[in-house]
């Protein structure tokens, strides 16, 4: 399994689908399982720029990861684990056997430039500047200890420049990844 966490705007989505293609493997993305399973006040705040709690997005991760055998099947999983207690999770499911992760990317971009990606997209939730800058504030909070928590138990963290094109992102997590 391949991890990939990132600034807001930065790709993540896009990357994960081209390297799942790559790889002939299955894709996860946390924001599209999230967007399908919420409702109510937790949708509510997920669209006003909020981080969903990490009990409902970990009821979300396990239930989408539970029809799949990540421990001998190749899969790339954007946009979890982004807090300490989603890390302790994953890292439990590691040492349990029932993942096997080969390492987590972490496309980094220039807020100006993600800023432009965002708004770009078209996405209902991407065209408010008090959500963009709510959604920089709360990566920054739980993005950096939560990378230092996965390195400290033995997660590859390869950090990838995500300023570039589409293409020139995708050549350097295949050379992190040392994919051909």
């Amino acid at each position: 399994m391949i991890l990939m966490l990132g600034t807001p705007g930065a790709g993540k989505t896009t990357q994960t689908r081209l390297l799942a293609e790559r790889l002939d493997c299955k894709w996860f993305s946390m924001g599209e399982l999230i967007r399908s399973s919420v409702s109510g006040q937790d949708r509510s705040e997920m669209l006003a720029g909020k981080i969903i709690g990490d009990e409902v997005t970990l009821q979300i991760v396990d239930k989408a990861l539970s029809s799949f055998k990540p421990a001998t099947q190749e899969c790339v999983f954007e946009g979890n684990p982004r807090s300490i207690p989603q890390a302790r999770w994953w890292i439990n499911q590691i040492n349990n056997d029932r993942f096997s992760v080969r390492g987590l990317i972490h496309l980094v971009a220039d807020p100006k430039v993600a800023e432009a990606r965002m708004v770009a997209r078209g996405r209902l939730d991407d065209h408010d500047d008090n959500v963009i800058d709510r959604r920089f504030e709360e990566y920054h909070k739980s993005i950096a200890p939560t990378l230092d928590f996965l390195k400290n138990h033995g997660v590859d963290v390869y950090e990838i420049d995500a300023n570039g094109t589409i293409e020139e992102v995708e050549k350097a997590i295949d050379r992190a990844l040392g994919v051909v």
